[in-house]
């Protein structure tokens, strides 16, 4: 994969759906369960950082959930990455580290919100529904724009 460059928002719609990153093949089962079960859409699937860049400039996900310890590139690393590719990606960082220096560090370099593996699958639905239904809503305000010739 080459260099990412930033993505315009106007260039590219959102897809609705999210893409998996973690390691942990079990982790990957275990959230694409719980998305298929609340009828969200998987549209990939990532075992590292390097992995989920190439998948998300492919896919445009509009929600991506991440593991912060994998090979290859870290969550942090990927997340820095993907927030400097596309400001706006809605990234909910799922691991097991829940110190509260790592949970303010992801929050502050822009996740939307952390669960703590284990996690309850109502918790990552709720929060997966709320992100869907925002990069929706923020779709249809910039197709409304663009109608308006502005």
């Amino acid at each position: 994969m080459g260099s990412l460059f930033p993505l315009n928002e106007q260039e590219k719609p959102k897809n609705r759906g999210v893409l998996i990153v973690d390691d942990m093949r079990m982790m990957r089962m275990i959230l694409n369960t719980i998305f298929r079960d609340a009828g969200i859409r998987v549209l990939g699937e990532a075992r590292n950082g390097q992995e989920a860049l190439e998948l998300y400039t492919e896919l445009n996900p509009a929600v991506v959930t991440l593991d912060l310890l994998m090979p290859v590139m870290d969550g942090f690393v990927t997340m820095e990455k993907l927030l400097s590719y596309d400001p706006n990606a809605r990234i909910i960082v799922c691991s097991s580290l829940q110190h509260k220096v790592t949970i303010s560090k992801a929050l502050r370099m822009g996740a939307r919100d952390f669960l703590v593996k284990p996690f309850r699958a109502d918790k990552v639905r709720t929060i997966v529904y709320a992100l869907l239904q925002e990069a929706t809503f923020q779709q249809r305000t910039l197709i409304r724009y663009k109608e308006k010739g502005q």
